[in-house]
Formats: C-alpha cells, sequence, structure tokens
C-alpha cells in the first residue's frame, strides 16, 4: 500500500496568512497594551510595554512562526498538528524572557510588577494563539 500523496501549498499563501496574521496579533497587543496601561497604571517608562517595542517583536515573532510553519509544512505529514505542537513549545519558552524581568531583585525597570509582566506574557499568548489560527485556517483552506 503506497503512502497518501502529501499535500502541500504555495509559499505565497503562508506568506499571506503570516502576513494577516502579524496585523491582527499586532493590532490585538496594541489593544491589550494599551488596556492594561489606564487598568493598572503601567508608566510610560516601563520601555517593555511601549508601543514600538510591542509591535516589533509582535510582528517579529509572528514572522518567525510563519517561517518556521513553512519548514514544518514542507516536511511533516500533519503540518497543522505538528506546528501546533512546535509552536507551544516555543511559546512555554518565549515565556521566560518576561519572567526574567519580573524575577530581577531589585527590578532593573522601573514599573516592573506582576500586572506588566503578566501583561507581557499575555501578549506571547495572543500573538501564538492568532499565528497558529491563522496558519492552520490557511492551510486547511488550501488543502480542502
Amino acid at each position: 500500500m503506497a503512502d497518501a500523496p502529501r499535500r502541500t501549498v504555495p509559499l505565497a499563501t503562508i506568506a499571506v496568512a503570516t502576513l494577516l496574521a502579524a496585523v491582527v496579533a499586532a493590532a490585538a497587543n496594541a489593544l491589550l497594551r494599551a488596556l492594561a496601561v489606564a487598568v493598572f497604571d503601567i508608566p510610560d517608562t516601563f520601555e517593555h510595554l511601549a508601543l514600538r517595542a510591542v509591535l516589533t517583536s509582535t510582528v517579529a515573532g509572528v514572522i518567525a512562526g510563519g517561517l518556521v510553519f513553512a519548514v514544518v509544512a514542507r516536511f511533516a505529514r500533519a503540518p497543522v498538528r505538528t506546528f501546533a505542537v512546535v509552536a507551544t513549545v516555543f511559546l512555554v519558552a518565549s515565556l521566560g524572557a518576561p519572567l526574567s524581568v519580573g524575577l530581577e531583585d531589585p527590578p532593573e525597570y522601573a514599573g516592573t510588577d506582576a500586572a506588566s509582566v503578566g501583561t507581557m506574557m499575555a501578549m506571547h499568548v495572543v500573538a501564538a494563539v492568532i499565528c497558529v489560527t491563522a496558519l492552520g485556517a490557511a492551510w486547511r483552506r488550501a488543502t480542502a
């Protein structure tokens, strides 16, 4: 019995899905940042939640996710499921960055508290969920 042919999608499909995911994730994280700054009174001097830092790191993370998905899609038999697992591992690893800021004693940055660190961690989760969802949906549509 022969193996089923591996389904593929054009790289352009992955690139467009990545671009859309980056825009949506950046907007979502900008909104989350604005809410957190207003609700938790996070100071403007807290550079990790500066709007430029939020947008840059969100877009970079989603683009990295798109590149990883393109590689996974090329080699995995079940790319969406495999990518979800890989993305989850990367998400957990990425939470080390905000945790390291929060665990500094004494804090190196003014405004470092549970709310600011929790906001950064939530942003990582938001970007990951949007990225995995968008790329998985694009794959399913293209291979349906």
